[in-house]
Parts: structure tokens; C-alpha cells; sequence
């Protein structure tokens, strides 16, 4: 009983004690910092907010104000709170008078000229391009702003009885007439002389180069002539009778030398069909086959390409001759061991179609001598290496399972054959 009582007398003052000691706990939430350690200052990037105001400020000066605004914005949440509202404010500001001001310049003082008349001194005697009205403009709102952008500053900076917005009303009221405007109605808008100096200048520009392209011409240099017309600086120029006069004379003289291009080109590609067809028969057929094809092929294609240059047949004889060399070419195969790859047609015998290929090897018929048994001796060398010849074709297709008999007899079948090399028993 003693200790209970002593319990719920220490109740309340338990209580009390934790009412105490918890805002105690509460305030030191943080880690305890020893005394005279200096607190590091916020950092954003490795920067505080100091350096990004005064990035901020650079970045407003060089008129980027953009990047100012994304500064400054960050110089703000390094540390929180509005530390810097009044440069936040001021930057917003500028940047929305330099979005009025580029908006105004690209309206009224940018664009296509719609319209231009030169003098026969080159000068700029009219000159105009075309705005959309707004609501609420008139003539004078229009001469005011268009100051305005010529000074690259806001409509609301130009003082009505400003003189400059007077010589603009009457520009404005000479090109459009003195009237009330309609809303989304296109108005003439006068160009600034510095625009009409520098369209003068460059339409002079344009005439010298017409000028110098017609030199160019007349002494054969078509490349000048074509790379001073495609450097006109406006397009006020090509409208001209002297440039469309230059446009005709260079588009004929482009066109003459296309044609002696062609022409030269067709003489060069003829020209090696003749070297091909006097280089072919110094070219044995036994060792240089192949190239032989190469060439004929390549003369065939220069054939054509020299016909399709004028179009039509221009060359029929020769292309006649190439066709049939080509032919004759391809009439028998020779694989890279030297052998000899052969069809014999139907009707055609195994030794009718064998000589027929050895002579087409060796580009010349075997010789005969017209004797025989028993004179065998007075046999021509071609005779003799025929013998020898066949002896040793009978030989391989044996040796490969062919009956030999079989195709010696075989007159009325169709056979593919493949002959021994014949250069080495012909060589003599």
C-alpha cells in the first residue's frame, strides 16, 4: 500500500517533468553544433546567391534576359524568401519591353518589300512593304510605332509631337491616303533610308554583276557567268529586260557547251571501240579469253552509249561487227584449267564439234595433209597432235566413267563436253 501511494503521488510530478523536457527535445532537432564553428553558406551548383544575382546582372547587361531570369530565380531559392524581388521585378520588366519592342520591329520594319521602283540612277524612288491593322490603330498610332521600331523602343517612349512621328504620318498618309483604317486591313508602310540606301546599293551591285556576267560571256567563261548571276543580292534585278536577256544568252551558251560535251564524249567512247577491235586480235584467245569478253562487252557499251547521246542508230556497222565478235567470243567456254567447255548439237559427231573447238582455241583451222596409211609419216604435225589429241580425250572420260564408244556414237543427242587443253599438244 506504501508504494502504490508513493507511485500516484509521483504521477503528476512525472508528468510535469515531461512537459518540460519535451520542447526542449522538440527545439534540438538538429544536431548539436560546438560553438565557434562557422555555418557554411547555401549553395546551389557550387554558388551561392550572391554569384548567381551577379550572373544574373551580367546576363541582363549583355541583354540576355532569359538566361538573367533563370538566374536570378535560382539566386532566390538558395536561400528562401524574396531577397531579391525588386531585381526579379525589374528583369521581368525589361524583358517584356524587349519582347514589345522585337515584336513591333519584326511588324513594321521587317519582311519582304512588296514593292520597289528604282530611278534610272539606281536610287530607291518607292519603296513599301505591308502590315496587318490592329484594333484601335490609326495612321498616327501606325507613324508612332513605326519610329518606334526604327529606334528599337517601345510605342509608349515616343512622345506624340515627337517631329520623326510627323514625317512618318505623312509617309504613311501619302502611300494609304488620309482615312480611317479597317481592323485586318494590309497598309503600305514606308522603308527607313537607310533600307532604301542599302536596297539602292545592292540593286547596283546586281547590275555590275549583269554587267560583268555578259564579259564573262563573251569570253568564254560560262562558270563566271553563272556564279556572278546567282549572287544577286535582291530580286529586283532578275525582273529586269538585261538580266532576262543574260538568263536567254547563258542558258544558250550552257546548252552549246553541253552539246560539245556530248559530242566529245560520243568521239571518245567511238574511239575506244576502234582501239578495242584492233586490240582483240593481238589478244590469244587460249590465255586471254576472258579478257577478250571483257573488252567486246565494254565496246558494246560504249556503242550504246554513244548512240543514246544523239539518240537513234548512229553506228549500226559497227555495232553489227562487235555483236558478231561477241558471239563467236562466246560460242565455246575455256575453264581456268585450260580446258574446253563444248556443246555439241544434235546432228553434229564427238569429232566434228571437238575440232570445231580446238580451231576456235587456237584461232585457226588444223592442218591436213591429205595422206594416209601407208605413207603416215608425210602426216602433217596438226594431224599427228590430233591423233595424240583424241587418244588422250578417250583416256579421261575413261578414266571418269564415260564410255567413249558411247560418244562417238551419240550423232543425234545433244552433249556437253569438256575437252582436254589443246594448247599444249598444238603448240608447234
Amino acid at each position: 500500500m506504501r508504494r502504490l501511494k508513493r507511485a500516484t503521488i509521483a504521477l503528476p510530478m512525472v508528468v510535469l517533468l515531461l512537459g518540460a523536457v519535451v520542447p526542449v527535445l522538440l527545439e534540438r532537432d538538429d544536431p548539436p553544433r560546438a560553438s565557434g564553428v562557422e555555418v557554411p553558406e547555401a549553395r546551389v551548383s557550387g554558388r551561392t546567391s550572391e554569384e548567381w544575382a551577379e550572373f544574373a546582372l551580367e546576363a541582363r547587361e549583355r541583354g540576355e534576359l532569359r538566361k538573367a531570369l533563370s538566374h536570378i530565380k535560382t539566386a532566390e531559392s538558395v536561400s528562401p524568401g524574396a531577397q531579391y524581388a525588386t531585381e526579379l521585378r525589374e528583369i521581368r520588366k525589361a524583358a517584356r519591353r524587349a519582347f514589345d519592342v522585337e515584336r513591333l520591329v519584326r511588324r513594321l520594319t521587317e519582311g519582304s518589300v512588296d514593292h520597289v521602283v528604282f530611278g534610272e540612277d539606281g536610287a530607291v524612288v518607292q519603296a513599301h512593304r505591308q502590315a496587318t491593322v490592329l484594333p484601335g490603330e490609326s495612321l498616327w498610332t501606325l507613324a508612332r510605332d513605326l519610329v518606334a521600331a526604327r529606334r528599337f523602343v517601345p510605342g509608349s517612349e515616343v512622345a506624340s509631337g515627337d517631329r520623326d512621328v510627323y514625317r512618318a504620318w505623312d509617309e504613311l498618309t501619302t502611300l494609304n491616303g488620309v482615312r480611317e483604317l479597317e481592323v485586318g486591313e494590309r497598309v503600305r508602310v514606308p522603308l527607313a533610308v537607310v533600307e532604301r540606301t542599302a536596297l539602292a546599293d545592292a540593286n547596283r551591285r546586281d547590275h555590275e554583276r549583269i554587267v560583268a556576267a555578259f564579259s564573262a560571256l563573251a569570253a568564254g567563261d560560262i562558270d563566271e557567268a553563272a556564279r556572278l548571276r546567282g549572287e544577286f543580292e535582291e530580286g529586283f534585278a532578275r525582273a529586269t529586260a538585261e538580266c532576262l536577256r543574260l538568263d536567254d544568252t547563258l542558258a544558250t551558251a550552257t546548252a552549246e557547251r553541253i552539246a560539245r560535251l556530248e559530242l566529245d564524249r560520243e568521239r571518245a567512247l567511238v574511239e575506244d571501240v576502234r582501239d578495242a577491235l584492233v586490240r582483240i586480235p593481238k589478244m590469244p584467245r587460249a590465255t586471254r579469253h576472258s579478257d577478250r569478253v571483257d573488252v567486246l562487252n565494254g565496246a558494246r557499251a560504249a556503242l550504246s552509249e554513244a548512240e543514246a547521246l544523239r539518240g537513234g542508230v548512229q553506228y549500226p556497222d559497227a555495232a553489227e561487227l562487235v555483236a558478231q565478235l561477241l558471239s563467236e567470243e562466246t560460242r565455246f567456254a575455256i575453264g581456268a584449267d585450260g580446258t574446253v567447255l563444248a556443246a555439241k548439237s544434235t546432228g553434229v559427231s564427238y569429232t566434228q564439234a571437238a575440232r570445231q573447238a580446238v580451231e576456235w582455241v587456237l584461232e585457226r583451222e588444223l592442218r591436213s595433209s591429205g595422206r594416209s596409211f601407208p605413207h603416215s609419216n608425210e602426216k602433217s604435225a596438226d594431224e599427228r597432235a590430233w591423233a595424240r589429241y583424241l587418244a588422250d580425250a578417250a583416256r579421261a572420260a575413261s578414266e571418269k566413267g564415260v564410255n567413249f564408244t558411247e560418244l562417238l556414237e551419240a550423232v543425234d543427242e545433244a552433249i556437253e563436253l569438256k575437252l582436254p587443253d589443246p594448247v599444249i599438244y598444238f603448240a608447234n
